[in-house]
């Protein structure tokens, strides 16, 4: 699965531009709209529209960088950014054996919860030095169900929205992952905290996501 552009609401929009933008020098486009923000993340398309600042939106997505280039990319995104220490770990680098990834997580201004990955079975090696320029597209997405209609929710991603379970994770009674590790989403029942963080409960959020899966192009929206 390809996640080709995603779209977040914020009640920040300034900010994320001055950190998208300034502080980890994303490439951004002049939206058309006002109150838009539209990033440029790869081989996908990160867009946040504004909503009132009452509303706080949270949301949780992953940029996949190349395989080989976590460790530079923390010390890249420590002159930058504060990385979320993982104390399971002992370290900034969640190491998913798993998965065969290793993952840094870090807040935006709007409280999102960020993370870079290296997938290695994706074999994406480059010998240039860390930047921006190296991220790859959007990985993952964040999908929080009203726990009542968790279960029936999922269902219906399988069966209307071209998507299948991820080889490398057992579907769980609260987690599950669809897709591959070029993209996934990870799908919670609202009130799950997302690692790694012990104060960020999920709850549903506005987003609309475009994806290929295949040649074949689907859209989901909430």
């Amino acid at each position: 699965m390809q996640i080709r552009e995603l779209t977040l609401k914020t009640s920040v929009i300034r900010e994320l531009y001055d950190f998208y933008g300034g502080i980890l020098n994303f490439e951004i486009d002049e939206p058309s709209e006002k109150n838009k923000l539209i990033i440029n993340a790869g081989n996908s398309v990160l867009i946040f529209e504004a909503c009132a600042t009452d509303v706080k939106p949270l949301y949780h997505f992953a940029f996949n960088i190349p395989s080989n280039k976590i460790e530079e990319a923390r010390d890249w995104l420590k002159e930058r950014v504060d990385l979320i220490w993982l104390p399971d770990y002992e370290s900034h680098v969640a190491d998913f054996s798993g998965w065969h990834a290793k993952s840094l997580y870090f807040l935006d201004p709007a409280g999102n919860i960020v993370e870079f990955i290296s997938r290695f079975d994706l074999n994406d090696m480059v010998r240039t030095p860390f930047s921006e320029l190296q991220i790859r597209n959007i990985s993952e997405l964040g999908i929080v169900f009203p726990a009542p209609a968790y279960k029936k929710r999922v269902e219906e991603l399988l069966a209307c929205h071209g998507m299948s379970w991820f080889n490398k994770q057992e579907p769980q009674e609260h987690f599950c992952a669809l897709g591959d590790d070029q993209g996934l989403f990870i799908v919670v029942p609202e009130s799950h905290f997302w690692y790694p963080t012990t104060d960020c409960p999920a709850s549903p959020s506005p987003l609309k996501v475009k994806y290929l899966v295949g040649s074949k192009l689907f859209s989901f929206r909430q």
